[in-house]
């Protein structure tokens, strides 16, 4: 067998610089670990803790990426994108109709709400709160692709209290300093044992020396929200475009992201209630978002949503040439402004659509009568799933 080129002596502080095995770069083994993980998971069904539904969903046109499947993952490029919508909303003088009557609505009523850039959200069959959204022709310099992301929109409950992801504060790449230290010693004592084989004449290319984990952006997976307000949550996603198959973008990337819509309502009090803030009454305090579109007035009732993105990347083809930081900036510019457009105009819709449902009697029947059929269609949808999968 070959032998491995020498590992030079080990220096004074290399624990603490997380040195790279020369055998592979970060990049490499960050698109590797990512394939393992999902190869791994081919074989198992994984279920959110947090539903019974499949937390990886697919559909008939080919596999999505899991963001459970991927969790820990760490990419050498990482985009983030954060932003809050503020949408005045006055009620209806009838209580019956309240804006918080209105939001605690199943969450099907999403659907209807238009949204721009040709993008278009759509039920998951079989499921009442699984959607598809789909955004064609976003162009990140000369790539135009089409993002297709499975998400879970529920409802939480007034004092619920659910785990979610940030990529705004917390950990570079989400990994403790104890992780960081335990790995550089991991890679110290590997590349060790491997000078010491070469010492004493053996193969010392058959010893694995681990790689560093790349830094990555700040993130978190324990960030608490709690109820009321309607989470929107990323499960699953995919890429689609001319040249994606050919640059092998669906194995290179992953995808976070979270959504949180909440409301002040004279309808349960809110509206006299303390200011809204991301993770609730009684949250942990975050600093305000850098990017806020739209205002309101402190007696107003509103609608409000925080909206909270990440994708890592292995840059592909000639894209990996970029600088590190020119390619976060231009992919962080390219999911602002997309992000933007999508929250505000489906918050307004949200908004007009209230207006719609809180005067008009023959809309909220129409609406009621759907939902029922909804549901009803998502559990023939499920039932026949569930007896072809025990047929096979």
């Amino acid at each position: 067998a070959a032998m491995r080129p020498r590992v030079p002596p080990a220096s004074r502080g290399s624990a603490a610089r997380y040195r790279v095995a020369p055998r592979a770069s970060p990049r490499a083994a960050a698109t590797r670990a990512a394939r393992f993980v999902r190869a791994k998971s081919q074989s198992s069904s994984v279920v959110s803790a947090s539903t019974s539904e499949p937390a990886c969903a697919t559909d008939d046109t080919g596999k999505m990426v899991c963001v459970e499947e991927t969790k820990g993952v760490v990419f050498p490029s990482n985009l983030r994108c954060a932003l809050q919508v503020i949408v005045p909303t006055p009620e209806v003088d009838d209580p019956a109709y309240s804006l918080s009557d209105y939001m605690r609505l199943p969450v099907d009523q999403y659907v209807g709400i238009e949204l721009p850039m040709g993008a278009q959200m759509k039920r998951v069959p079989g499921s009442d709160s699984l959607f598809q959204l789909e955004i064609p022709g976003l162009k990140f310099l000369s790539l135009e692709v089409k993002p297709v992301v499975r998400v879970r929109v529920r409802l939480i409950d007034d004092g619920e209290v659910v785990q979610t992801w940030t990529g705004q504060r917390g950990e570079p790449g989400g990994k403790s300093v104890a992780f960081r230290e335990e790995e550089a010693a991991a890679i110290a004592a590997a590349e060790e044992k491997a000078r010491e084989a070469e010492a004493n004449g053996d193969d010392a290319s058959a010893i694995e020396i681990p790689v560093a984990t790349p830094m990555g952006r700040p993130e978190r997976e324990d960030v608490a929200l709690i109820g009321p307000c309607v989470l929107i949550e990323a499960i699953s996603c995919r890429v689609e475009g001319k040249v994606v198959e050919e640059l092998g973008v669906n194995d290179l990337f992953v995808f976070r992201g979270t959504t949180c819509f909440r409301w002040r309502s004279a309808g349960d009090d809110s509206l006299a209630g303390p200011p809204l803030r991301r993770t609730g009454p009684g949250g942990e305090e975050e600093e305000p978002s850098k990017m806020v579109v739209g205002k309101a007035r402190e007696d107003e009732s509103v609608i409000a949503g925080w909206a909270d993105i990440g994708v890592g990347v292995d840059p592909p083809g000639a894209f990996a040439l970029l600088p590190q930081s020119f390619a976060e900036k231009v992919g962080d510019a390219v999911m602002r402004t997309t992000l933007k457009a999508l929250q505000t105009v489906f918050l307004k819709g949200l908004g007009a659509d209230y207006q719609r449902w809180a005067s008009d009697a023959e809309y909220r029947a129409a609406r009621e009568v759907a939902a029922k059929e909804a549901a009803a269609e998502a559990a023939r949808e499920l039932g026949d799933r569930e007896r072809a999968s025990s047929a096979a």
